[in-house]
């Protein structure tokens, strides 16, 4: 039944974000606005809703821990990749990734 929900809500959202993708200018931000982040906003609604607000909490801060944790590699890996290639570089920058999340789950979800 959850499962079924959230593919639902999830489907909804998906759609809602394409449209909003389709109307921004540059074409470029509707990636920013693509289903993970979609998709993400169903699964907290559902678990908000069936766990109650402390469990959506906690699965929001961790959503958020992952966030920072990408756009710190994305910086960070774009510089990496710049200087060692695409192979290290890639490499580093997953380790940087790992780093950065490990570490803001230790800090944020002790």
């Amino acid at each position: 039944m959850s499962l079924g929900l959230r593919a639902l809500v999830g489907g909804a959202f998906v759609m809602a974000f394409a449209a909003l993708g389709e109307v921004l200018v540059p074409k470029r931000f509707a990636g920013i606005v693509s289903a993970a982040p979609s998709v993400a906003f169903a699964n907290l609604l559902i678990v908000a809703l069936s766990k109650g607000a402390p469990y959506g909490q906690r699965e929001a801060q961790g959503m958020i821990v992952g966030a920072l944790a990408f756009v710190t590699a994305t910086i960070v890996g774009r510089w990496l990749v710049a200087q060692w290639g695409g192979l290290k570089g890639s490499l580093a920058l997953c380790a940087v990734w790992l780093v950065v999340a490990l570490g803001g789950y230790a800090v944020v979800l002790r």
